[in-house]
Order: C-alpha cells, then structure tokens, then sequence
C-alpha cells in the first residue's frame, strides 16, 4: 500500500511538471518567431549584395505546435508463497547404505521498479514560397533595400526617383484570376518605360488585386481605386538602399544583424549623419526595418479567393520539428 500511495504521489508531481514543461517549451517556440523570420531576411540580404539576380528563399510560419509527455510506469512484484524443493539420494556401501532426503524453503523477495519518461517536441509548419511572381517580389523587396538593382549602369548610383521606377516595373503585384473581359475583380494599370532584357524599354499593362493596394502594408499603393487612369507608389516607408554592409558603414549607423561574414546597419536615427541616395529625405533606418520585414510578410501573401475578399499565405505545408 505504501509503493502505491507513493507511486500516486510520484505521479500527481510529474503532472505538474509536465504542465510547466508545457508552458516553458510553448513561450520558447513562440519567442523564436521573430528570429527564425529575421535569419531569413539576413540571408535574402546577403545574397542581394552578392548577387542581384539570385532567388530567394523565404517560408511563411504558418503553425507552431509544442507537446510535453511525462510519465511513471511502477512494476511490483510480490510473491504469492515460499517454494519448497527436495532430493534424495539412495547410497549402497556396507553398513553405510541408505537413503538420504533434503528439503529446501526458498522465499522471493518483494520487487519494485519505477520507469520515468519525460519527452517533448516542438515544431514549426511552414509554407515556402515557391510561386514564380512570390519570387519576384520578394527579389524586387531585397533588391530595393540593398540598392542592388542589376541593370543600373556600373559606376553610377540611381536616385530615388529612378529606383522606384525600376521597382514598380520588377514589383509584379498580387492579381486576380483575370476574366475573359478584364480587368474583372482587379484594377488595370499602366507601366511606361520600363527596361527589358536585351531590347529598349516598353510600356506594360498590368492588373492588380485592390486589397493588396491599400492600407498601411501595401508595397506598392494606390490612392484611387475609382481612376480609369491609377497612381500608383512606392509606399514611403519602403526605404531605398536604406540596409548597408560593412564596407559602407558610418558612424553614425548601428547594425541590426549579419549573416556569416556579412553585417548589416541602417541609419541610427533622422538626425544622423548617413550615407543617402540622391533626392533621398533624412529617415530612422531602424523603423525602415522594422517595416521591411512587414513588407516581405506582404510580398509573400496572395490573394485569398477568386471573390477578392482577403489574403492567404497560399504553398503546401511543410514541418521542422525538434525532439
């Protein structure tokens, strides 16, 4: 009786251990969000110093799952009785001759075994990019804010003006299924002037889902959607090579991470002295980065359905799990 109060009183204690086990591995997965979406970025952004033309490789947490397992398997073993073994022996020599019996009691010992189990995992279901327009977005995101557009003439730094130019040409927008009458759902637009691979520049007709056109997270942004003719922007907190490396760093710069041999900084602040593009205002690059990683949250999304009505982070699933 006293194995099995203690036993159940082992038991009731690794309850509660595995309940705070629970919580401990839950907020540990959940603070590791930002930074498994942030040693992406770093990489993406290497790559763009490295180089310009190179794909992406991004994934969009999408489910994060943590289990905690405790348990107590006791084994007791109590012997029902004592045994009793015999022999005899039957010797013939002369006056000695005779039988002899021997008569042996064993008793079993009371046992007692307690096994204890404690396991857990955490795992991470994601969505990897792997649309060719997501891929264009996303290169046309860390091409921007490196400043590492490939088809800039060498030697010659762009302005501000001219890069966002060259971004709303290689930025191609979240569409809508386009009808057989376009535009349908999507708004049309126009592009002039936007620079091919081995001929001159030609002017582009385009058509966008609207949802991914408003609010404070549109890459690009429209202010009309009514406009036969729309405006369309940059949104202003998209910063132009606002990410530099080491080469180019100032004093006034702080870093906000690195990737194996390269760092990243950004302007510490609107008041500091930092190397700026041509026609470029003052800005905090630490909001400017804050809002970038928004913005690749944004350029991986897709629309929800072919009514128009939200977003989706779209892909197949895949999971990352550690034991």
């Amino acid at each position: 009786m006293r194995w099995f109060l203690a036993c159940l009183g082992l038991g009731a204690v690794l309850t509660g251990c595995a309940s705070t086990q629970l919580n401990y591995n839950t907020a540990d997965l959940a603070s590791s969000l930002g930074s498994l979406q942030k040693r992406q970025i770093f990489y993406n952004l290497a790559q763009a110093l490295d180089d310009p033309d190179f794909v992406p490789s991004q994934v969009t947490i999408s489910i994060g799952t943590a289990q905690t397992a405790n348990a107590v398997n006791p084994n007791l073993s109590i012997p029902l009785g004592s045994s009793f073994a015999s022999a005899a022996r039957l010797t013939d020599a002369g006056r000695n001759a005779g039988n002899q019996f021997t008569g042996t009691f064993t008793t079993a010992a009371t046992g007692l075994g307690i096994q204890l189990v404690d396991s857990w995992n955490q795992s991470w279901t994601m969505v990897p990019a792997n649309g060719a327009n997501q891929l264009r977005r996303l290169r046309a995101l860390y091409q921007y804010a490196t400043g590492s557009f490939p088809h800039v003439e060498p030697g010659r730094e762009s302005s501000e003006d001219e890069a966002e130019k060259y971004f709303l040409c290689e930025y191609p927008l979240q569409a809508l299924a386009v009808p057989s009458s376009p535009p349908g759902n999507n708004i049309a637009y126009r592009l002039e002037g936007c620079p091919e691979n081995g001929s001159g520049p030609r002017s582009r007709l385009m058509y966008a889902d609207p949802n991914f056109t408003q609010g404070p997270n549109c890459v690009i942004c429209v202010d009309d959607l009514k406009s036969k003719l729309p405006r369309l922007y940059v949104n202003p907190h998209l910063k132009y090579r606002f990410i530099h490396s080491g080469k180019d760093k100032t004093d006034d710069m702080v870093k906000v991470g690195e990737h194996g041999f390269t760092s990243f900084y950004v302007c510490a602040s609107r008041k500091s002295d930092c190397r700026r593009v041509p026609q470029q205002e003052p800005f905090d690059g630490r909001k400017a980065f804050s809002d970038f990683v928004l913005f690749v949250y944004e350029a991986m999304a897709v629309p929800a359905g072919g009514s128009g009505s939200g977003k989706s982070s779209g892909g197949a699933n895949f999971v990352y799990s550690v034991r």
